[in-house]
Protein backbone atom coordinates (compact mmCIF):
# COMPACT_ATOMS: atom_id res chain seq x y z
CA UNK A 1 0.00 0.00 0.00
CA UNK A 2 2.51 2.02 0.91
CA UNK A 3 4.11 1.78 -2.79
CA UNK A 4 1.18 2.27 -4.36
CA UNK A 5 0.46 5.75 -2.56
CA UNK A 6 4.23 7.09 -3.44
CA UNK A 7 3.20 5.91 -6.95
CA UNK A 8 0.71 7.84 -7.19
CA UNK A 9 2.51 11.05 -5.15
CA UNK A 10 5.34 10.76 -7.38
CA UNK A 11 2.82 11.11 -10.45
CA UNK A 12 1.09 14.13 -8.81
CA UNK A 13 4.47 16.11 -8.99
CA UNK A 14 5.10 15.05 -12.36
CA UNK A 15 1.35 16.88 -13.12
CA UNK A 16 1.93 19.93 -11.12
CA UNK A 17 5.25 20.54 -13.13
CA UNK A 18 3.57 20.18 -16.09
CA UNK A 19 0.69 22.59 -14.93
CA UNK A 20 3.10 24.91 -14.00
CA UNK A 21 4.18 25.22 -17.78
CA UNK A 22 1.38 25.37 -19.38
CA UNK A 23 0.10 28.04 -17.36
CA UNK A 24 3.18 30.35 -17.66
CA UNK A 25 3.45 29.95 -21.29
CA UNK A 26 -0.39 30.12 -22.77
CA UNK A 27 -1.23 33.26 -20.43
CA UNK A 28 1.81 34.48 -22.44
CA UNK A 29 0.07 33.82 -25.78
CA UNK A 30 -3.22 35.93 -24.71
CA UNK A 31 -3.57 38.88 -26.83
CA UNK A 32 -2.77 42.73 -24.98
CA UNK A 33 0.45 44.13 -23.49
CA UNK A 34 0.19 44.44 -19.54
CA UNK A 35 2.06 47.76 -19.40
CA UNK A 36 -0.31 48.99 -22.35
CA UNK A 37 -3.20 48.24 -19.88
CA UNK A 38 -1.22 49.60 -17.00
CA UNK A 39 -0.56 52.78 -18.64
CA UNK A 40 -2.70 53.15 -21.41
CA UNK A 41 -2.54 53.33 -25.41
CA UNK A 42 -0.94 56.27 -26.72
CA UNK A 43 1.32 56.80 -29.60
CA UNK A 44 3.44 59.76 -28.53
CA UNK A 45 7.06 58.81 -27.57
CA UNK A 46 7.19 59.52 -23.63
CA UNK A 47 3.91 57.13 -23.24
CA UNK A 48 6.39 54.63 -25.42
CA UNK A 49 9.20 54.96 -23.25
CA UNK A 50 7.17 54.81 -20.55
CA UNK A 51 5.61 51.46 -21.58
CA UNK A 52 9.14 50.14 -22.28
CA UNK A 53 10.57 50.75 -18.65
CA UNK A 54 7.46 49.50 -17.18
CA UNK A 55 7.90 46.21 -19.29
CA UNK A 56 11.42 45.86 -18.17
CA UNK A 57 10.71 46.13 -14.25
CA UNK A 58 8.72 43.30 -15.12
CA UNK A 59 10.60 41.21 -16.65
CA UNK A 60 8.71 41.23 -19.55
CA UNK A 61 11.84 41.85 -21.61
CA UNK A 62 13.69 38.93 -21.26
CA UNK A 63 13.21 35.53 -23.32
CA UNK A 64 10.10 33.45 -22.48
CA UNK A 65 12.09 30.72 -20.86
CA UNK A 66 13.76 33.35 -18.35
CA UNK A 67 10.77 34.39 -17.36
CA UNK A 68 9.32 31.20 -16.62
CA UNK A 69 12.97 30.19 -14.38
CA UNK A 70 12.29 33.35 -12.12
CA UNK A 71 8.74 33.03 -11.82
CA UNK A 72 9.11 28.79 -10.98
CA UNK A 73 12.50 29.67 -8.43
CA UNK A 74 10.17 32.43 -6.74
CA UNK A 75 6.72 29.91 -6.29
CA UNK A 76 9.19 27.40 -4.79
CA UNK A 77 10.37 29.67 -2.11
CA UNK A 78 6.30 30.74 -1.52
CA UNK A 79 7.10 34.27 -3.17
CA UNK A 80 4.31 34.78 -6.36
CA UNK A 81 5.17 38.88 -6.80
CA UNK A 82 2.85 41.40 -6.36
CA UNK A 83 0.41 42.74 -8.57
CA UNK A 84 0.48 44.96 -11.61
CA UNK A 85 -3.14 45.81 -12.18
CA UNK A 86 -5.37 44.88 -8.98
CA UNK A 87 -3.82 47.71 -6.40
CA UNK A 88 -0.05 49.43 -5.74
CA UNK A 89 2.00 46.77 -4.15
CA UNK A 90 -0.80 44.23 -2.94
CA UNK A 91 1.24 40.98 -2.34
CA UNK A 92 -0.19 38.07 -5.00
CA UNK A 93 -0.28 35.54 -2.84
CA UNK A 94 -2.19 37.23 0.40
CA UNK A 95 -4.77 38.06 -3.07
CA UNK A 96 -5.56 34.78 -4.20
CA UNK A 97 -5.33 33.13 -0.94
CA UNK A 98 -7.76 35.72 1.01
CA UNK A 99 -10.11 34.93 -2.55
CA UNK A 100 -9.69 30.84 -2.19
CA UNK A 101 -10.75 31.39 1.63
CA UNK A 102 -13.98 33.31 0.55
CA UNK A 103 -14.84 30.60 -2.38
CA UNK A 104 -13.61 27.66 -0.14
CA UNK A 105 -17.00 27.89 2.25
CA UNK A 106 -19.44 27.40 -1.27
CA UNK A 107 -17.30 24.54 -2.54
CA UNK A 108 -17.52 22.56 0.72
CA UNK A 109 -20.98 23.38 1.04
CA UNK A 110 -22.22 22.51 -1.98
CA UNK A 111 -20.09 19.23 -2.21
CA UNK A 112 -21.38 18.42 1.35
CA UNK A 113 -25.13 18.94 -0.50
CA UNK A 114 -24.05 17.03 -3.10
CA UNK A 115 -22.89 14.09 -0.84
CA UNK A 116 -25.47 13.81 1.50
CA UNK A 117 -28.75 13.82 -1.02
CA UNK A 118 -27.14 12.21 -4.27
CA UNK A 119 -25.85 8.68 -2.52
CA UNK A 120 -29.57 8.25 -1.07
CA UNK A 121 -30.82 9.34 -4.16
CA UNK A 122 -28.84 7.19 -6.55
CA UNK A 123 -29.47 3.96 -3.70
CA UNK A 124 -32.77 4.24 -3.92
CA UNK A 125 -33.19 4.44 -7.84
CA UNK A 126 -30.58 1.71 -8.39
CA UNK A 127 -32.72 -1.00 -6.30
CA UNK A 128 -35.37 0.02 -7.82
CA UNK A 129 -34.94 0.77 -11.77
CA UNK A 130 -37.81 1.16 -13.77
CA UNK A 131 -40.53 2.42 -11.17
CA UNK A 132 -42.30 5.16 -9.92
CA UNK A 133 -39.74 6.72 -7.73
CA UNK A 134 -36.80 5.61 -10.08
CA UNK A 135 -38.35 8.05 -12.66
CA UNK A 136 -38.77 10.64 -10.33
CA UNK A 137 -34.99 10.64 -9.32
CA UNK A 138 -33.80 10.58 -12.70
CA UNK A 139 -36.23 13.28 -13.77
CA UNK A 140 -35.25 15.18 -10.86
CA UNK A 141 -31.37 14.78 -11.21
CA UNK A 142 -31.81 15.82 -15.24
CA UNK A 143 -33.57 18.77 -13.80
CA UNK A 144 -30.49 19.56 -12.23
CA UNK A 145 -27.76 19.02 -14.92
CA UNK A 146 -30.06 20.81 -17.46
CA UNK A 147 -30.60 23.76 -15.15
CA UNK A 148 -28.26 27.02 -15.83
CA UNK A 149 -26.57 27.85 -12.75
CA UNK A 150 -27.65 31.31 -12.90
CA UNK A 151 -31.25 30.30 -12.97
CA UNK A 152 -31.60 28.50 -10.37
CA UNK A 153 -29.58 30.90 -8.85
CA UNK A 154 -32.29 33.93 -9.41
CA UNK A 155 -35.05 31.51 -9.19
CA UNK A 156 -33.90 31.03 -5.26
CA UNK A 157 -33.24 34.53 -4.53
CA UNK A 158 -36.96 35.29 -5.80
CA UNK A 159 -38.69 32.65 -3.41
CA UNK A 160 -36.90 32.50 -0.15
CA UNK A 161 -34.82 36.45 -0.18
CA UNK A 162 -37.32 38.24 -1.50
CA UNK A 163 -40.86 36.14 -1.28
CA UNK A 164 -39.86 34.99 2.21
CA UNK A 165 -37.00 36.75 3.24
CA UNK A 166 -35.44 33.65 4.80
CA UNK A 167 -32.07 34.83 3.17
CA UNK A 168 -30.04 37.26 2.44
CA UNK A 169 -30.09 38.46 -1.87
CA UNK A 170 -26.53 38.88 -2.38
CA UNK A 171 -22.94 39.66 -0.55
CA UNK A 172 -20.48 37.86 1.64
CA UNK A 173 -21.28 38.70 5.00
CA UNK A 174 -23.62 41.57 7.07
CA UNK A 175 -20.31 43.47 7.39
CA UNK A 176 -17.29 44.46 5.30
CA UNK A 177 -14.74 41.41 5.44
CA UNK A 178 -16.96 39.42 7.53
CA UNK A 179 -18.31 36.20 6.60
CA UNK A 180 -22.12 34.80 7.50
CA UNK A 181 -23.23 31.04 7.02
CA UNK A 182 -26.88 32.80 6.40
CA UNK A 183 -25.56 34.66 3.15
CA UNK A 184 -23.63 31.26 2.04
CA UNK A 185 -26.78 28.97 1.76
CA UNK A 186 -28.26 30.16 -1.70
CA UNK A 187 -25.08 30.04 -3.47
CA UNK A 188 -24.01 26.52 -1.96
CA UNK A 189 -27.54 25.17 -2.73
CA UNK A 190 -27.34 26.72 -6.27
CA UNK A 191 -24.10 24.73 -6.83
CA UNK A 192 -25.16 21.98 -4.71
CA UNK A 193 -28.34 21.27 -6.66
CA UNK A 194 -26.33 20.58 -9.57
CA UNK A 195 -23.88 18.41 -8.31
CA UNK A 196 -26.83 16.42 -7.14
CA UNK A 197 -28.23 15.84 -10.34
CA UNK A 198 -24.85 14.71 -11.57
CA UNK A 199 -23.97 12.56 -8.53
CA UNK A 200 -27.36 10.76 -8.66
CA UNK A 201 -26.86 9.78 -11.76
CA UNK A 202 -23.38 8.27 -11.94
CA UNK A 203 -24.90 6.75 -8.20
CA UNK A 204 -27.62 5.38 -10.46
CA UNK A 205 -25.59 3.79 -12.79
CA UNK A 206 -23.19 2.47 -10.56
CA UNK A 207 -25.82 0.71 -8.12
CA UNK A 208 -27.40 -0.81 -11.43
CA UNK A 209 -24.58 -2.04 -12.68
CA UNK A 210 -23.11 -3.54 -9.30
CA UNK A 211 -26.57 -5.36 -8.60
CA UNK A 212 -26.86 -7.21 -11.61
CA UNK A 213 -23.08 -9.07 -10.82
CA UNK A 214 -22.66 -11.96 -10.04
CA UNK A 215 -21.37 -11.63 -6.46
CA UNK A 216 -24.36 -9.78 -5.18
CA UNK A 217 -26.47 -12.79 -6.72
CA UNK A 218 -24.26 -15.24 -4.94
CA UNK A 219 -25.00 -13.11 -1.54
CA UNK A 220 -28.14 -13.43 -1.97
CA UNK A 221 -28.10 -16.78 -2.53
CA UNK A 222 -26.40 -17.12 1.03
CA UNK A 223 -29.48 -15.89 2.52
CA UNK A 224 -28.44 -12.54 3.21
CA UNK A 225 -30.62 -10.06 3.98
CA UNK A 226 -31.66 -7.71 0.92
CA UNK A 227 -30.42 -4.46 2.51
CA UNK A 228 -27.28 -5.86 4.24
CA UNK A 229 -26.51 -6.74 0.23
CA UNK A 230 -26.93 -3.53 -0.67
CA UNK A 231 -24.93 -1.52 2.18
CA UNK A 232 -22.32 -4.26 2.61
CA UNK A 233 -21.28 -5.47 -1.24
CA UNK A 234 -22.85 -3.46 -3.55
CA UNK A 235 -22.33 0.19 -2.26
CA UNK A 236 -18.83 -0.23 -2.01
CA UNK A 237 -18.01 -0.75 -5.51
CA UNK A 238 -20.35 1.91 -6.66
CA UNK A 239 -19.30 4.69 -4.57
CA UNK A 240 -15.77 4.22 -7.15
CA UNK A 241 -17.44 5.97 -9.92
CA UNK A 242 -19.31 8.72 -7.48
CA UNK A 243 -15.46 9.33 -6.17
CA UNK A 244 -13.74 9.83 -9.41
CA UNK A 245 -16.90 12.56 -10.28
CA UNK A 246 -16.61 14.01 -7.12
CA UNK A 247 -12.45 14.47 -6.98
CA UNK A 248 -13.34 15.90 -11.01
CA UNK A 249 -15.75 18.27 -9.50
CA UNK A 250 -14.18 19.61 -6.25
CA UNK A 251 -11.11 21.15 -8.12
CA UNK A 252 -13.66 23.10 -10.55
CA UNK A 253 -15.55 24.23 -7.89
CA UNK A 254 -13.11 26.87 -6.49
CA UNK A 255 -13.15 28.66 -9.56
CA UNK A 256 -15.92 27.24 -11.56
CA UNK A 257 -18.39 29.13 -9.77
CA UNK A 258 -17.95 32.57 -11.53
CA UNK A 259 -21.63 32.78 -12.50
CA UNK A 260 -22.66 31.73 -8.85
CA UNK A 261 -20.45 34.42 -7.35
CA UNK A 262 -21.56 37.11 -9.86
CA UNK A 263 -25.41 36.46 -9.02
CA UNK A 264 -24.94 36.45 -5.48
CA UNK A 265 -22.57 39.38 -5.81
CA UNK A 266 -19.45 36.51 -3.89
CA UNK A 267 -16.03 37.69 -3.72
CA UNK A 268 -14.29 34.50 -4.31
CA UNK A 269 -11.31 33.22 -6.63
CA UNK A 270 -13.71 32.84 -9.28
CA UNK A 271 -14.28 36.73 -9.87
CA UNK A 272 -10.45 37.82 -9.21
CA UNK A 273 -9.83 35.11 -11.65
CA UNK A 274 -11.80 36.94 -14.46
CA UNK A 275 -11.16 40.30 -13.50
CA UNK A 276 -6.94 39.01 -13.61
CA UNK A 277 -8.00 37.75 -16.93
CA UNK A 278 -9.47 41.06 -18.52
CA UNK A 279 -6.24 43.18 -16.83
CA UNK A 280 -3.75 40.21 -18.03
CA UNK A 281 -2.26 40.80 -14.26
CA UNK A 282 -0.21 37.48 -15.20
CA UNK A 283 1.10 36.95 -11.63
CA UNK A 284 -2.56 36.76 -10.31
CA UNK A 285 -4.06 34.65 -12.98
CA UNK A 286 -0.94 32.15 -12.69
CA UNK A 287 -1.25 31.93 -8.90
CA UNK A 288 -5.28 31.46 -9.15
CA UNK A 289 -5.04 29.05 -11.91
CA UNK A 290 -1.50 27.64 -9.80
CA UNK A 291 -4.18 27.53 -6.85
CA UNK A 292 -7.12 25.67 -8.26
CA UNK A 293 -4.97 22.91 -10.45
CA UNK A 294 -2.75 22.31 -7.19
CA UNK A 295 -6.17 21.31 -5.39
CA UNK A 296 -7.59 19.54 -8.37
CA UNK A 297 -4.30 18.10 -7.97
CA UNK A 298 -4.64 16.83 -4.09
CA UNK A 299 -8.21 15.85 -4.35
CA UNK A 300 -7.64 13.77 -6.92
CA UNK A 301 -4.89 11.72 -5.47
CA UNK A 302 -6.94 11.45 -2.60
CA UNK A 303 -9.42 9.83 -4.68
CA UNK A 304 -6.46 7.55 -6.35
CA UNK A 305 -6.05 6.72 -2.12
CA UNK A 306 -9.45 5.94 -1.76
CA UNK A 307 -9.57 3.90 -4.82
CA UNK A 308 -6.99 1.38 -3.09
CA UNK A 309 -9.24 1.12 -0.05
CA UNK A 310 -12.51 0.48 -1.95
CA UNK A 311 -11.08 -1.59 -4.44
CA UNK A 312 -7.76 -3.79 -2.97
CA UNK A 313 -7.14 -4.58 -6.74
CA UNK A 314 -6.17 -1.11 -7.59
CA UNK A 315 -3.18 -1.38 -5.19
CA UNK A 316 -1.13 -3.29 -7.16
CA UNK A 317 -1.82 -1.73 -10.73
Amino acid sequence: MHAFIARRVLQSLYVLVALSVVIFFLIRFAPGNPSVIRLGFTEDMDAHAARERDEKELGLDKPIYVQYYRWVTHVVRGDFGVTVTLGIGVDVRTLVLEKARRSLPIALAAMLIGIVFSIPLGIIAGTRPNTVIDHAVTAFSLFGVAAPSFWVGLMLILFFAVRLGWFPTSGYGPIEGGFSFHNLVLPASTLGIQLVGGLTRFMRSGMLDVMSSDYIRTAHAKGLKYWAVVMRHALKNALLVVVTVIALTFGGLLTGAVVTETVFAWPGLGQLLVTAIKRLDYGVVQAAVLLAGSSFIFVNLIADIAYGYLDPRIRYQ
